[in-house]
């Protein structure tokens, strides 16, 4: 299955009343880098290494999955 299927099956599994909105949100990306790299870069931002994070957010709870 082609990626453009892919996305068919999704649209046509939506129900109606979020249709358009999927589509803006389609919209709104089209031809824009999405990667996380990208989507920081653009906001002036980069990851956080692990002792940062750490040092920003402690330690977070965890539901046990992994």
């Amino acid at each position: 299955m082609t990626t453009r299927e892919k996305a068919h099956a999704v649209l046509d599994h939506l129900p109606e009343d979020r249709v358009d909105a999927a589509l803006a949100a389609l919209e709104a990306v089209e031809g824009r880098d999405t990667s996380v790299e990208a989507i920081l870069a653009r906001h002036g931002e980069q990851r956080l290494d692990p002792q940062e994070f750490e040092r920003q957010f402690g330690s977070l709870p965890t539901d046990d999955e992994g």
